[in-house]
Formats: structure tokens, sequence, C-alpha cells
């Protein structure tokens, strides 16, 4: 019996080295891309990092945008600003992002070395944005465009300290990968157990299902999981804010103050796709641009798919969807870059 328990805790400690080392090399647990927080704009991925995560490399600059550094050989600067659309996580790799698509194909059209900087972080808001803005400057900018979806209109910035709380937002690697996948993922079993008991009757755990879906906590960084289709089309996420984000206001200022063009690409979620138009939500964005004549690009109108989305989620752009994004926006640059007559 002894040798028994002997040979299988061997076993088990040699399962965990494998696991570990998988986790480690394969998918690059403990090399996440750490956060920093910050008094004005919440949180921000820590300046100066690259690392590899998910088989994706995630670079930053010294001033935490997903771009290489400012040069003084940047003789354009475009500011593509928003949330983790923009951004992408670990999910997207640097070169997969639209903003790094964009800085190549702009910069052999117009034989210049433009930049298209991407300043974004998952679940910020406009304010975020604002904020970031008004603490770091422009950069220099020609342009500015904000990436929103609709449930922006009320995500406002509370100042709760989410960095190296938020499993999410690391600001330290993990010590253990196993560790990091538990600590992380935890959240997720309750409602994988309930996704696929309502699917698959042999996973079931209720005589009935559950008429109630239990929603997960949402991942800001790179994992946005999927619950089911809203019941009404006036659902999708919802942001606690009270009030209209400030934020769109103080961008449209800001633009106005340094005369820099500036205009909003309003991206749907999944739900609003089901229902062929933006909610309740992007209703008031929509009624904001209007109402302070700024431009407001409606992504339906390039045909958006739910094939260009991450599969299990609700927002997030694949790597073709980064390059619909990108395709979309360049011919906007481009008239906004021409000359003046």
């Amino acid at each position: 019996m002894l040798k028994f328990i002997f040979r299988f805790i061997i076993f088990l400690i040699i399962v965990a080295g494998v696991a570990e080392a998988v986790l480690r090399f394969k998918y690059g647990f403990c090399n996440a891309p750490l956060y920093v927080s910050d008094p004005d704009f919440e949180y921000i991925y820590a300046p100066n990092q690259e690392v590899k995560r998910f088989g994706n490399v995630v670079r930053t600059n010294n001033f935490s945008m997903r771009n290489e550094a400012i040069s003084p050989a940047d003789s354009i600067t475009i500011l593509l600003v928003g949330d983790s659309v923009v951004n992408g996580g670990s999910l997207t790799d640097q070169d997969s992002l639209a903003t790094t698509f964009l800085e190549k194909r702009l910069s052999a059209k117009l034989n210049k070395r433009v930049r298209v900087l991407n300043i974004s972080a998952g679940s910020w808001g406009p304010d975020n944005v604002a904020a970031y803005l008004k603490k770091f400057g422009l950069f220099k900018a020609k342009l500015i465009c904000l990436v929103t979806s609709s449930h922006d209109a009320h995500d406002i910035m509370g100042h709760e300290m989410v960095v190296g709380v938020d499993p999410n937002m690391p600001n330290k690697q993990y010590k253990s990968a196993i560790l990091e996948v538990w600590d992380r993922y935890k959240y997720l079993y309750p409602y994988y157990v309930e996704y696929y008991s309502e699917r698959i009757p042999f996973f079931s755990t209720q005589k009935e299902p559950d008429p109630v879906a239990q929603k997960p906590k949402t991942d800001t960084t790179s994992v946005a999981v999927a619950t089911p289709p809203p019941a009404t089309p006036d659902a999708g996420i919802r942001k606690s804010g009270i009030g209209f984000n400030p934020g769109y206001e103080q961008l449209v200022n800001i633009a106005k103050e340094n005369s820099i063009p500036f205009f909003i690409y309003l991206h749907p979620e999944i739900s609003e796709i089901d229902s062929g138009r933006f909610n309740d939500q992007g209703a008031e964005i929509i009624k904001f641009a209007r109402d302070n004549n700024v431009r407001l690009i409606d992504e339906f109108q390039f045909g958006i798919s739910k094939k260009l989305y991450r599969k299990m989620d609700v927002v997030h752009f694949n790597n073709a969807g980064q390059v619909f994004l990108a395709n979309n926006l360049y011919p906007l640059f481009l008239d906004y870059l021409k000359p003046k007559q």
C-alpha cells in the first residue's frame, strides 16, 4: 500500500511538472503583459514590455502604447484610441493589430513614416482616453479616431483599485503557471457547467435548465466570454456609470482646441448584430454625435459579420476582424490626410 501511494505521488509530481512546463513554454503563462495604475486614467499596460502570451507577442513603448517607440522621424501621426477592441490584448499578436496594418499601408502609400498610435486598454471608456491625452499630450496628431461600442456610453471611471487585485490586470508575474490558470479562470467553471448542461444531457446537473444564465466576469485584457443571445434588442453589455460618459465631449473639445479632425467609429456587440441595430446605449452615442456635429461611422455600413469576432466573445475582433477594421479605416484616414485644395 505504501509503495502504491509513493508511486502515485511520484506520478502526480511528474504530471504537475509536465503541465507546468506546457503552460509556461507553449501558452505563455507566467509571462502575462503587466499593468500599472494611474491616478488620472486608472490603469494601462506597463511601458516598455515585450512578452509572448498564447503564442502572440505583446509589445509596448515608453508611453504604454502597443506600438514601437515614438521617433523624431515620425512625420504623420494618427491616434486610434479606445478599449480592448483596439488594444487586442493577449489574443492578438502585435503584427495582427489594425494599427500595425494601417501604419504599414499608409507609410507605403504616402512614402512617409506614418504612425497610427494605439492608445487603449481593456474596458477603457472615452473618459479614460481623454484623461490619457490630457496627461501625455497629442503627439503632434493630424487625426483622432475613437473606436467605441454601445456599452461605453455609461462606462465611467470609478478609480477602483484593480491593478494587482483583478487577476486579469496583474502587476507582477505568477510564480506558478498552474496557480495562474486556476486563479485567472476559476470563475469560468460554473459558467461552463451551466452552458454545457443546457446543451448536453450527460453533463446536466439539474432536472430542468435554470432559466437565468449566470454571467461570468468580463476579462478586460484578453478573453471575453459570451453569454447566450439577449432576449431583447436593447440588451448587451451594461455598465453601471450614472449619466452619459463625459469623455465623448472631452475628446471633442480636445480636438477642437487643437484644430485636429476627430471622428467616432461605432463598433457593434454580437447582440446588436443579431438585432440588426445598435441598442439604446448605442443610440445615445449616435445622438451625441448628431447633436455635437461629430462625424460618426456606423460599422454596420461595412457589412460587419459575427465571423469577424473571436469565438465565445461578445465584442472583440479576431485576426480577420482586425484586418476588417484596418481596411475600413484606411480610406477614411487617407481622405483626412489629403492636402486640402
